[in-house]
């Protein structure tokens, strides 16, 4: 699927996801995720994350990022891995979530976060698909209404 069929998902998640890839240029698929990171993060209750990042400046985009990325790596081990600092703060998503948040406790949600964090992707793909979907038939029922209402004339 090509980055411009990416671009066409819903409003926030389209402005941060722009954000990521055009402005940041950051990675395609890294930007996914931490889209649905932060978006299941927002499913547990952690209201408005992307809303208050995609108001603020790149750089603060690109930390909360950089944030995610660090996090999402944390879950990968059923163990808190030793290679992290347990107290580890995350500086950037501490100040969206304006409240305290450790690699530690994101890890402590590993087993729900792994269970949302598929089911958003899967919702963000399924917006994704339907919009090119709904636009591939508007446009053909543009060039041929006849052909697509299925009457011969």
């Amino acid at each position: 699927m090509a980055v411009e069929c990416l671009e066409i998902f819903h409003g926030i998640d389209q402005t941060a996801f722009r954000m990521l890839t055009q402005v940041l240029n950051r990675e395609v698929t890294q930007s996914l995720m931490v889209i649905a990171f932060l978006l299941s993060m927002e499913t547990m209750g952690m209201s408005g994350i992307l809303q208050t990042a995609i108001k603020k400046e790149g750089w603060f985009m690109n930390s909360l990022a950089e944030d995610c990325v660090i996090c999402l790596q944390c879950l990968l081990s059923p163990e808190f891995s030793g290679f992290l600092d347990k107290s580890r703060k995350l500086e950037t998503l501490k100040h969206t979530l304006k409240t305290e948040l450790t690699l530690y406790q994101v890890h402590r949600m590993r087993s729900i976060l792994l269970t949302i964090i598929p089911d958003t992707l899967s919702n963000i793909f399924s917006r994704i698909l339907g919009n090119v979907t709904m636009d591939a038939v508007w446009l053909e029922y543009q060039r041929n209404p006849t052909r697509l209402l299925g009457f011969n004339t």
